[in-house]
């Protein structure tokens, strides 16, 4: 299937659940960015990938589009091993916000809802 693709992207979708916010991929060099990231305006399917350094590598194919705040890192690495234990690749929709040649990474993540 086409991670580009509005339907079902095959894998696990990371975070499941909460609320979502855009997540700025630090590292990001818009050069590295794939040709289906310049014509999506809804976004794309990227890979999440923990690292041996405790941060999450955000991943296209073989290329490393940039890296998670550590903060953030944190929050998802549970999400990100359940995903590894099942077999599944982590993915997470991202997009590419400002002016051509001064653009920024997101990928849309969510935070955990208090319990009361």
């Amino acid at each position: 299937m086409d991670p580009s693709s509005s339907t079902r992207m095959p894998g696990r979708l990371v975070p499941a659940g909460g609320g979502h916010v855009p997540v700025r991929v630090r590292g990001f060099i818009e050069d590295a960015a794939p040709a289906r990231a310049q014509r999506s305006e809804r976004g794309f399917a990227v890979v999440l990938a923990r690292t041996e350094h405790d941060v999450v590598k955000v991943v296209d194919g073989a290329t490393v589009l940039g890296y998670l705040p550590e903060a953030w890192s944190r929050v998802i690495d549970f999400e990100l091993w359940s995903a590894e234990q099942a077999g599944e690749p982590a993915l997470a929709r991202a997009v590419l916000e400002g002016a051509r040649g001064d653009r920024d990474l997101f990928v849309m993540l969510s935070w955990g809802r208090r319990r009361a």
